[in-house]
């Protein structure tokens, strides 16, 4: 099977891309120093996870217990739940996942580490904990200034340890040029290591400095003490990643549709609407990037239609484009699989192993 004998909308991931950008990030984290452990919220595939592995990861990140119970199943035995995890349910299951792989978690209240203390004396299992730490992003985690008083109100109990600390510099995709974006990559590693080196002088061990970002990571940013890096996007890269360190020619993943309608002068419709796509947008920019007419803008997605604004002579109908997407994660997602284009044109179908799990 060919690219052109497969419907449309599907997504369409080049093999040699792929390939190219695993083998980058690893080299880069080798020449950095730093353990490498990608996050596998974009691709969410076990073979690619293993890809990652055999390039020198030491293991995965993931967002929810089920993401890492897929991953365990399919053979990784080193996994980093990157999100301050609370209800009964996925403590439940994170015991049972604890006693099949080396599972770490992260957390940011006394709150979740009383409770990840009652789960592992409940299920009789001992947990590595990761300290979230606010770097800039303003979503969870603790200030850097208040990480010694969290780690001291949470030593007494039992059946965890406090390894490490974590941040996610997800708000340097904010950013609007790539000085601005490197300098806030500086700040956000340093801010982290101001918390471990809190705690290290409060008596606390910790072997753990986790930083995780494909920005700051394309970006070479390389702050003295960060031990590992947890970046995600970069396997496929996107429209987002456009903006700063990379071109197209690093974009794996492309979003494969068809023009359907040309219902006025200018203004054209595809088949990817936000079913594909997602609602994600860039300020100006639309919801995608269409390589064959850079000018072109997705001004507007509904859930089948994605609406295109262009010169008027700019497709035809029945004509088959690719776009890249703003942010790749949630398209992934939103998709049951993709296909795997190899250097001689043939596909192979691969299913998004963990799609949709979000518990």
């Amino acid at each position: 099977m060919h690219k052109r004998q497969i419907p449309t909308p599907s997504l369409v991931v080049n093999l040699e891309i792929l390939r190219s950008n695993i083998q980058q990030m690893a080299s880069w984290a080798t020449t950095a120093g730093v353990d490498l452990r990608p996050h596998i919220k974009t691709h969410k595939n076990i073979r690619i996870a293993k890809m990652q592995m055999e390039a020198g990861a030491v293991g995965v990140t993931c967002a929810t217990v089920s993401e890492a119970e897929v991953m365990a199943t399919g053979g990784i035995e080193d996994i980093f739940i990157a999100y301050p995890l609370f209800g009964d349910y996925q403590l439940t299951r994170a015991s049972e996942l604890n006693k099949r792989c080396r599972l770490k978690v992260a957390f940011d209240s006394a709150q979740a580490a009383q409770r990840w203390s009652e789960w592992g004396a409940r299920e009789k299992t001992e947990f590595d904990l990761v300290m979230i730490i606010n770097t800039g992003g303003n979503r969870d985690g603790v200030r850097p200034e208040e990480a010694l008083a969290l780690a001291k109100a949470v030593h007494q109990l039992p059946n965890i340890r406090l390894i490490g600390v974590m941040t996610h510099e997800g708000h340097l995709h904010q950013c609007t040029d790539l000085e601005s974006m490197l300098a806030s990559a500086k700040i956000a590693a340093e801010r982290l290591l101001w918390a471990a080196g809190s705690l290290r002088q409060g008596g606390f061990a910790i072997s753990t400095v986790s930083s995780g970002s494909t920005p700051a990571c394309h970006g070479k940013t390389l702050v003295t003490g960060v031990t590992e890096w947890r970046p995600g996007t970069y396997v496929f890269n996107d429209f987002s990643e456009m903006k700063f360190v990379i071109d197209q020619d690093h974009v794996a993943l492309r979003v494969l549709a068809t023009v359907v309608s040309n219902p006025a002068p200018g203004r054209f419709i595809v088949d990817a609407g936000s079913k594909v796509l997602s609602e994600g947008s860039l300020l100006g920019l639309g919801h995608g990037f269409i390589p064959c007419m850079p000018g072109a803008r997705v001004v507007r997605v509904n859930e089948e239609h994605g609406i295109i604004e262009a010169k008027e002579d700019a497709f035809v109908l029945g004509q088959r484009i690719e776009i890249i997407p703003v942010h790749v994660c949630t398209v992934v997602n939103l998709s049951n699989g993709y296909y795997l284009e190899k250097l001689d044109g043939s596909l192979e179908y691969l299913d998004v192993d963990a799609r949709g799990l979000v518990w």
